[in-house]
């Protein structure tokens, strides 16, 4: 659905993305993460469109982004970080956007806004920033692309509105799609994350499916730094430790992107030669 090929970008003499290549052929939510500036936003506008690549090619869905072919527009969503609303209603926000995603369920968007609790009856000028965000992402489910892309979904969302977004996205109407999230909060949608994409250093450090990482990785909590065998990354969690550390042999446990973003922070080869060892086991015998 989605190849990038060498991408190039900078802004000025800053170089963002430097012989980048990415592939996604399968549906699914991938979790785009990444330090402050590593290119992330970036990278969603490229794929949508909005900013044109300095080198390389970039295909979506068979369409080059650049060309922003109507065809392709009105099978990709984006919701960024930032977004400014007209003092309209749902209903006006329908009726004006709604025609130009042939995929759009109105019965979904109607759906949706209930479920986030969102007023039908006020503009959003009434409305508050959580309300906004919760109305922009109800439209954007609601369009069903087939490629949907998100800046941080849950900036300004309360709990109970996370734990609405995490119960939508997870609905069987949305297993058909490739939704690529960038996100600093980890934690909150691990449960819904098909696979994991890593940038730094301009380049895309890791791409791994959950159950690679499942399989390749342990993550815990241990009493002492001293009873953790294989570690990559540790730090202080109260009176014990929390860890990531090969998983050799073990049986998949779960995985928590909070404590892997650190891991990958501060010990990036680590994790990514735990990992190749688990994609590429051959490679340990040889």
């Amino acid at each position: 659905m989605i190849k990038v090929t060498q991408l190039q970008f900078d802004y000025g003499r800053k170089r963002v993305y430097d012989d980048f290549s990415l592939t996604l052929d399968k549906p699914g939510v991938y979790g785009l993460f990444g330090r402050n500036g590593s290119g992330k936003s970036t990278l969603l506008k490229i794929l949508s469109g909005l900013l044109f690549p300095h080198g390389g090619q970039v295909e979506v869905l068979g369409y080059k982004p650049a060309a922003r072919q109507p065809a392709f527009l009105e099978q990709v969503y984006v919701v960024p970080e930032e977004f400014h609303l007209p003092d309209i209603s749902l209903a006006v926000l329908h009726k004006t956007q709604a025609p130009f995603y042939p995929r759009f369920s109105g019965s979904d968007f109607l759906k949706y806004a209930d479920i986030f609790e969102i007023p039908r009856d006020k503009g959003f000028a009434a409305m508050s920033l959580g309300q906004k965000k919760k109305a922009v992402i109800a439209f954007a489910l609601a369009t069903h692309t087939p490629v949907l892309l998100m800046d941080e979904p849950t900036n300004g969302l309360d709990i109970i509105g996370r734990a609405q977004f995490k119960t939508i996205l997870g609905g069987k109407e949305h297993a058909d799609r490739s939704v690529i999230i960038s996100t600093h909060q980890a934690h909150d949608l691990e449960s819904l994350m098909s696979h994991v994409l890593f940038v730094d250093d301009a380049r895309l450090a890791l791409s791994a499916s959950m159950d690679t990482l499942q399989r390749a990785l342990h993550l815990g909590v241990a009493d002492k730094q001293a009873d953790i065998a294989g570690s990559i990354y540790q730090e202080a969690y109260g009176h014990q430790w929390a860890y990531v550390a090969r998983n050799n042999g073990g049986e998949p446990g779960a995985v928590n992107l909070e404590l892997l973003y650190k891991a990958l922070s501060i010990n990036k080869q680590g994790v990514l030669d735990a990992v190749a060892n688990c994609q590429h086991p051959a490679k340990e015998l040889q």
